[in-house]
């Protein structure tokens, strides 16, 4: 049996498998940090000495990706390197293990390189893949070739020599298209403060607490040593945490951490996840799109992106209201070859179950917070309303001695319905039309429309008399019209 592997599916393991042109840097870090963890558990590089560097130049149109990890022997990196969808890491807990990552920067090339030495040998291998012929065959219709054909055609081995204390593996690409800004610096180290697996910033107080948080459940999330710069200088990338938030989209409202908060899931006896996140006044949606949301972490490094996990909120905008960090511990949960969620399992659906049940519950809390937060807001704009009536006629006189006293009690006291605060409000702010031309009168809701007209021929009656005394006596009149008012504020 004869079986042809076309040449069209090389674009679907390249450009077709990533949603973001930038995720070919999360590919190619996930590689070094797994080839850095043997490193340092083979004592090659302190834990402290190990790095991984990203060389941007746009105007030469390079970039260039290192780390000091054990890097790939000779003997061994042409078939390693060549493979496709075969990798020795698949049943180890390594971050990449499908064998497809590598080929991820061929869609966004003209040349794609690979060096690498391994301590203790004298030699490197270098292999390069012309990617802008592989491009052009793959595109071309009279060109009928399979895959492996193409790859054969369109890459170069090299063996050079090289210190025996070496070890490293570079990734080199030239003729870079500059798509989605993957040769913008600043947009780089923006997406690797989201995305790849670094520690908080020491400026971020509450890093620590977490830290420590984490620590007390016997997890403790490897962080690395990356840096981006241009070849002259370099910068380190820390995740965007920070103390001070700025919430809602119009009022911009600044905002502080006041508590962190932890979650343990488990699955069938085992702990399957950890979740930190961050106690604030819920103001509304963040503003910075670097640390919005729930993000989910496996091997620190993020799986999809702010909206992952949306899904588990009932109403889906509270994730956004939110920051923190979903941490996979288990093998059970995998991510998928996109890294975009995790694979629909067992252990999946039952952490997904207790999630919703998590996101129920901050969902009543930050109503229950918004809620009484609106109620507070509406309760003083109607004592400070009151407070600031000035007039000289006589019913806006009254209008300051009798609600005020009423609205300050019904603030004050659970027992009032919300509905009459805000109906208190609408009439002081002008929003209802009264019912009759003395506002004290109409802001009594518990003095029935025939009262009301009684009292005010009363009244009228009464402010032909131009004497304080007028103000005295209606003001008692209501008071005896509403002896649930007076009760109240006699408590």
């Amino acid at each position: 049996m004869e079986i042809t592997i076309g040449k069209f599916t090389l674009e679907t393991l390249t450009s077709g498998m990533y949603e973001r042109p930038k995720d070919i840097y999360r590919e190619y870090i996930q590689n070094a940090v797994d080839s850095i963890d043997i490193a340092v558990s083979e004592k090659l590089v302190k834990a402290d000495k190990a790095r991984i560097d990203l060389e941007i130049d746009k105007s030469e149109r390079r970039i260039k990706i290192s780390d000091n990890g054990t890097g790939i022997g000779v003997d061994y990196a042409t078939k390693y390197l060549l493979d496709i969808g075969h990798s020795p890491k698949r049943f180890t807990n390594a971050r990449g293990f499908r064998g497809i990552g590598r080929l991820a920067g061929l869609a966004y090339c003209n040349t794609l390189i690979f060096e690498t030495s391994a301590a203790g040998e004298d030699k490197r291998t270098v292999i390069e893949f012309d990617a802008r012929t592989l491009c052009e065959r793959m595109l071309n219709e009279n060109v009928d070739i399979d895959l492996l054909s193409l790859i054969s055609d369109v890459v170069t081995v090299k063996v050079e020599q090289e210190a025996r204390t070496k070890h490293y593996f570079n990734v080199i690409m030239t003729g870079v298209e500059d798509t989605d800004g993957i040769l913008d610096m600043d947009k780089v180290q923006e997406y690797l403060e989201q995305v790849a697996p670094v520690d908080f910033n020491k400026s971020f107080g509450w890093g620590k607490i977490i830290k420590s948080k984490l620590r007390v459940f016997g997890f403790a999330p490897t962080s690395y040593r990356i840096f981006v710069g241009d070849g002259m200088t370099h910068a380190p990338v820390v995740k965007a945490y920070r103390d001070t938030v700025i919430s809602d989209r119009l009022r911009k409202l600044e905002d502080n951490i006041s508590e962190v908060e932890t979650k343990v899931f488990t699955y069938d006896g085992e702990t399957v996840a950890f979740l930190w996140y961050a106690k604030t006044s819920f103001y509304g949606t963040l503003q910075d799109e670097a640390i919005k949301g729930i993000r989910v972490r496996k091997g620190n490094i993020l799986i999809g992106d702010k909206t992952t996990l949306n899904h588990v909120f009932k109403d889906e905008r509270f994730n956004g209201w939110l920051l923190g960090e979903l941490h996979i511990l288990s093998d059970r949960l995998i991510p998928n070859a996109r890294r975009d969620e995790m694979e629909k399992n067992a252990a999946y659906a039952a952490m997904i179950d207790d999630l919703r049940t998590w996101a129920d519950g901050i969902s009543y809390e930050i109503r229950k917070i918004s809620n009484q937060r609106s109620s507070d807001k509406k309760a003083q704009r109607i004592i400070e309303f009151a407070n600031n009536e000035i007039a000289a006629d006589i019913e806006v006189t009254t209008t300051v001695v009798v609600p005020e006293v009423t609205l300050i009690a019904k603030a004050e006291t659970e027992q009032v319905n919300h509905t009459e605060l805000v109906a208190a409000l609408d009439i002081l702010i002008g929003a209802q039309q009264p019912s009759t031309k003395y506002k004290a009168l109409n802001l009594q809701t518990n003095i029935t429309v025939e009262q009301k007209k009684v009292l005010v021929r009363v009244f009228d009656i009464l402010c032909r008399d131009e004497e304080q005394q007028s103000n005295v006596l209606i003001t008692k009149i209501i008071r005896e019209f509403a002896p649930r008012t007076s009760a109240a504020i006699a408590r």
